[in-house]
């Protein structure tokens, strides 16, 4: 690890930039170098003029890079890197600080594949400066992963999902999602990103498999994937052993979080459809002198009672009366005390938060002791965890879920885009993959570059909230919220009746 620590040590302390912005290449490979290597000091043979660098913004190509200029650089090295320039954009994307600031070994690794990069063009000086870089980190005890994760960058994106069985739809759908923001991505931006895919069978061993497969062969440094809590956890764990980056479009385990920094999801918590259900009752309209007011049965669970302290905090944020609030066992079977006592608080609406088995209760009893209630809740509401008298019981009732849907514009330009692709409707699992692509994209176009960039970027779309930094839950990049289900007939459907499957 010597000869990594010693290359580090000549990095140089400020930002190198191309000659065309103040700084010759000749200059990078004398501060990289330290005017000691290889004859630079005191030496009389003349050396090569650099070439001049090009602006990206010139005619070069109509796409648009990051403002990072190590990001920019190695965009170009990425996708033109036979460009009679390649070799000055090799020394200075080697002399920036943002490469200067990686570990060691992706130091070295970084740097050895723009050194080979910038090789191919390079003459001169130049050529002499990369050949002495290279043979330097050459010497750096590290395996092929790391040179292929500097080779690969970020352009390639690992997705480990069930593509075939039980569960091919929710895969097939996501992967549906995740292309056309990769599409988007590619038509306005360089360097273009790619999806390789691997059939995860929906097994977690499967998938393990083939989550190793992409790490050490195909040298992605992200992956996204997997469609269930159980099968994710692993793919998770293969990610953070070498230190890249998961993103889990769907699992809803909280505790994935706690097996790196590197592990992210679109997690929707309480504090997202709380918000959402509160924002849904400050729409409606009353008179000011009585305006509506929220009852609030919850079961004493911890889940429950976290859902029902989040939708206090959103009432408050929104302005909307809370009547009072009734806590029940989560094993009782006569609530009918509790609602007769929240119905003489005036109670406009009850929201009901409680495990499906109560919620079935709670629904029959409502008919008898506080018939043409309007309820609202949370995903405990969805038809299908409950009995026939249940649904039939909680028929108009509001539920938010647990899955987002685009609004404004983004759904709609998401929605026509898609069917126009796919000949099909958008699905949830379709928005979750829309979603997770654009969260990947908008990071690139940042200027994430690396493993431990990208989880820099990725962090700063992560909702500075307790719940969202314990999570690392992403919000997303485009306008969405918590999906709203009306039941209608036993089922939950949109508002204006329009089912969305899966």
């Amino acid at each position: 690890m010597g000869t990594c620590v010693s290359l580090a040590s000549t990095r140089p302390p400020t930002s190198v930039r191309s000659p065309a912005r103040g700084v010759t290449a000749r200059t990078v490979g004398a501060v990289l170098l330290g005017l000691s290597i290889g004859g630079a000091h005191g030496s009389t043979s003349r050396a090569a003029e650099p070439l001049p660098i090009p602006s990206p913004t010139k005619p070069v190509t109509a796409k648009r890079y990051p403002p990072v200029r190590a990001a920019e650089l190695k965009a170009l090295l990425l996708e033109q890197g036979s460009d009679p320039h390649a070799a000055a954009w090799a020394l200075e994307y080697i002399g920036s600080p943002t490469v200067g600031r990686l570990d060691p070994v992706p130091h070295a690794a970084e740097t050895a594949w723009a050194a080979r990069i910038g090789l191919t063009s390079a003459r001169g000086r130049e050529q002499k400066d990369l050949r002495t870089i290279l043979a330097r980190v050459d010497g750096c005890p590290m395996d092929s992963m790391p040179i292929k994760r500097a080779s690969v960058g970020l352009t390639r994106i690992g997705v480990v999902v069930p593509l075939s069985g039980r569960y091919e739809r929710y895969g097939k759908t996501l992967v549906n999602g995740m292309r056309l923001a990769i599409e988007d991505h590619n038509r306005d931006w360089a360097p273009a990103l790619s999806l390789t895919l691997y059939d995860s069978e929906g097994d977690p061993l499967v998938g393990a498999r083939k989550s190793r497969w992409l790490l050490s062969d195909h040298g992605v440094s992200v992956l996204v994937g997997e469609i269930f809590s159980a099968n994710t956890a692993p793919l998770a764990a293969a990610t953070q052993v070498v230190g890249a980056v998961l993103i889990s479009p769907s699992a809803t385990n909280e505790r994935l979080a706690v097996l790196g920094d590197g592990v992210f999801q679109f997690h929707i918590g309480p504090a997202a459809t709380a918000a959402a259900l509160a924002r849904q009752l400050a729409r409606i309209p009353f008179p000011e002198d009585v305006p509506g007011a929220v009852g609030i049965l919850v079961a004493q669970t911890q889940e429950d009672s976290l859902q029902a302290s989040a939708l206090l905090e959103a009432c408050q944020a929104f302005s909307v009366k809370v009547a009072g609030m009734e806590r029940v066992r989560s094993d009782a079977v006569d609530v009918t005390k509790s609602l007769a006592a929240l119905r003489a608080r005036k109670a406009t609406w009850l929201v009901l938060i409680a495990p499906p088995r109560l919620v079935g209760i709670v629904a029959a009893q409502t008919g008898t002791r506080w018939p043409g209630e309007i309820i609202y809740g949370f995903e405990s509401l969805d038809p299908e965890g409950l009995n026939p008298e249940a649904r039939s019981a909680l028929e108009g009732a509001t539920f938010f879920a647990n899955d987002y849907v685009l609004a404004g514009a983004p759904r709609d330009s998401f929605q026509t885009r898609y069917e126009r692709a796919y000949h099909d409707a958008p699905t949830r699992m379709s928005i979750r993959g829309y979603l997770t692509g654009l969260a990947l994209t908008r990071a690139v176009e940042s200027g994430a570059t690396t493993a431990s960039t990208l989880k820099v970027a990725l962090r700063n779309q992560v909702p500075e909230t307790p719940e969202g930094k314990l999570l690392r839950a992403l919000n997303p990049v485009v306008p969405a919220v918590p999906e709203r289900l009306v039941i209608r007939a036993g089922r939950g459907v949109s508002p204006d009746s329009a089912s969305v499957d899966p």
